[in-house]
C-alpha cells in the first residue's frame, strides 16, 4: 500500500484584532478612573478661602489624607459625607497603614463656621495624629 503524501501549507498567524481592542479599551478605562480619582478627593462643593500671602505645596504626599467641610457644616471623606467618630476611626486605620505622621488636609469652604472646623480638629486631635495642614486657595492678582 502507498502512502500518500499531503501537502502541508503554513498557515499566516493572525492577531485576533477584536481581542486587542478589547484590551486597549480596558487599558483606557483603568487609566481614566485612576487619574480620575486624584480629582475625586477634593469636594467641589467647598470653595476655599483666599490666602493671598500663602506657600503654594510643590510636592503633595500620597498618604496624605483629605477632610472637607461644606459650608452647612457637612464633613467628607472620599466623597463620602461622615461624622466625626468614623473620621476618628478612618485616621486611626490609616495612622496603622502607613504611619503616625501621614499628613492631614483640612479643606473648609470659605462660608464654613469655624465650629465645623474646629470638629474635624478636635476628631484629629483624638487620634494623636499631629501633621495638620489647611488648604486656600492663592489669588496672585491675575498674573
Amino acid at each position: 500500500m502507498a502512502r500518500s503524501r499531503r501537502k502541508f501549507t503554513m498557515a499566516e498567524a493572525a492577531v485576533p484584532i477584536s481581542a486587542m481592542i478589547d484590551i486597549v479599551f480596558l487599558l483606557i478605562i483603568f487609566f481614566v478612573t485612576t487619574a480620575a480619582m486624584e480629582k475625586e478627593i477634593d469636594d467641589e462643593k467647598v470653595v476655599l478661602a483666599n490666602a493671598p500671602h500663602g506657600k503654594p505645596v510643590t510636592k503633595k504626599d500620597p498618604r496624605a489624607v483629605t477632610i472637607n467641610v461644606r459650608p452647612d457644616g457637612t464633613t467628607t471623606m472620599g466623597m463620602l459625607p461622615m461624622t466625626m467618630p468614623v473620621i476618628s476611626q478612618q485616621l486611626l486605620a490609616a495612622a496603622s497603614k502607613w504611619g503616625s505622621d501621614i499628613p492631614i488636609i483640612i479643606r473648609g469652604d470659605h462660608n464654613a463656621q469655624h465650629y465645623y472646623i474646629k470638629q474635624v480638629m478636635d476628631a484629629v486631635t483624638a487620634t494623636k495624629l499631629y501633621r495638620v495642614k489647611f488648604n486656600a486657595a492663592i489669588d496672585d492678582g491675575g498674573n
